[in-house]
C-alpha cells in the first residue's frame, strides 16, 4: 500500500512556468489475530494453479483492469464443500460493507468481488487457503478487520505498463450453523495512458540538455553542466526514451526522502530550430524522489516514469550522449 507524502503540485507549476518561457528549468518536483482455531475442514482433492490472464489483450486500461479483476475473481480456489453465492450470505455483517484488505489511495482502482459459502471454521478456512491458492499469488500479511472477521491479502505480479498494483483479498466470518463467508476482492490499479499527442513531435530537431546545482538559500539554481544536442539520430533516441514512459498513475502519492540542498535537477528541452519555441520539455530532479515532468504547449503538465525517474533520465542522457555528467 502506497504511503501518503508531498504533493507534486509546485514540480509541475515550475515545469510548466519553463516552457511558457522557453526556458530549460528544473522540475522539483500486521498481526495475525489471535484465536483459538475451529476445526479444520475436509481433506481437499488436488488443485490446480490458476493460470494468469490479462482478459482481452485489448481495450483501454479501464476496460482491461475490469476484466483482469474478474479473471482473478475466477481463478479464486474454493476449499472442499465451498458454493459460490451471487451476493453476501451476511448482509448485516460489517464484511458486507465494502471491500477488504485495503489498497492503493489512487482513484484509478477496480474491485470485483466474490461470495463462497462453506464448512469450517473462520482461520482454519483462510490457513487452507493460503497452502491452497496458486503459486503466483504472493502471501501478504492478515489483519482482523472487526470482531471475528479475519483477512488474509496476496499480491498479485504487476503487468509493467498496464498494471502497477494488484492484490487479492481473502476474508472470512461465521456465519452460522457452522458455516463461514467467505468474500474474495480482487484489486487492480490501472496505468491511465498517455493522451493522444502527447509526445515529443517528430519535427524537434534539437535538444537543450542543462543540469542544475540545488543549493539552498539561492533563487536560481546554478547550471553545472549544459550542452545542445543536434545529432538527428540523438535528439530522436531522447525523444523516444520520453515517449515510451509510463503516465504517473493520477492521485498516487509516495513516501520521498527530503531533498535538501543536494541531488540537482536535469532538463531536456526540445526544439525544431535554434532560437524557436520549445516542443516539449522534460524536467526532473536527481535527488528526493526524482520525479520527472512533461510539457508541451496546450497540454497540461504530466507526470511520467512513477518516483525516482531522474536517475533513470541522467543515465539515459548518458548513454545517448556519451557525456559523464554525475548528480551535482
Amino acid at each position: 500500500m502506497r504511503l501518503s507524502s508531498r504533493s507534486r503540485v509546485t514540480a509541475l507549476a515550475v515545469a510548466a512556468a519553463a516552457l511558457a518561457t522557453g526556458a530549460a528549468g528544473c522540475a522539483s518536483a500486521a498481526a495475525p489475530a489471535s484465536s483459538s482455531s475451529p476445526a479444520a475442514p475436509r481433506p481437499a482433492a488436488a488443485s490446480t494453479t490458476p493460470t494468469m490472464t490479462f482478459g482481452p489483450a485489448n481495450g483501454t486500461p479501464k476496460q482491461r483492469a475490469v476484466a483482469d479483476a474478474a479473471v482473478l475473481v475466477k481463478q479464486f480456489i474454493p476449499p472442499p464443500g465451498a458454493h459460490q453465492r451471487a451476493k453476501s450470505p451476511v448482509p448485516s455483517s460489517p464484511v458486507s460493507s465494502g471491500p477488504q484488505g485495503g489498497g492503493p489511495e489512487d482513484q484509478d482502482v477496480i474491485t470485483r468481488t466474490g461470495w463462497w459459502l462453506a464448512p469450517g471454521g473462520p482461520l482454519a478456512l483462510l490457513s487452507w487457503e493460503k497452502a491452497h491458492l496458486g503459486k503466483v499469488y504472493r502471501y501478504e500479511g492478515s489483519e482482523e478487520n472487526g470482531p471475528g472477521i479475519y483477512s488474509n491479502t496476496y499480491d498479485v505480479p504487476p503487468a509493467p505498463g498496464l498494471f502497477d498494483y494488484r492484490h487479492l483479498a481473502v476474508t472470512a466470518v461465521a456465519a452460522g450453523h457452522g458455516q463461514v463467508a467467505l468474500r474474495v476482492d480482487a484489486l487492480v490499479d490501472w496505468i491511465p495512458a498517455r493522451a493522444k499527442g502527447d509526445t515529443v513531435p517528430a519535427t524537434a530537431r534539437r535538444a537543450v540538455l542543462t543540469e542544475t546545482k540545488s543549493v539552498v538559500g539561492t533563487a536560481k539554481a546554478p547550471v553545472a553542466n549544459a550542452t545542445i544536442v543536434t545529432s538527428a539520430k540523438e535528439v530522436a533516441a531522447l525523444a523516444a526514451y520520453l515517449n515510451h514512459l509510463p503516465v504517473n498513475v493520477p492521485g498516487e502519492s509516495f513516501s520521498c526522502p527530503a531533498a535538501q540542498g543536494n541531488g540537482g535537477g536535469l532538463s531536456v528541452l526540445f526544439q525544431a530550430r535554434s532560437g524557436g519555441p520549445a516542443l516539449a520539455l522534460a524536467s526532473a530532479d536527481l535527488g528526493g524522489c526524482g520525479f520527472l515532468t512533461y510539457t508541451m504547449p496546450g497540454h497540461p503538465p504530466t507526470g511520467l516514469g512513477e518516483a525516482e525517474a531522474g536517475l533513470p533520465l541522467l543515465a539515459e542522457v548518458n548513454h545517448v550522449t556519451g557525456s559523464h555528467w554525475k548528480v551535482p
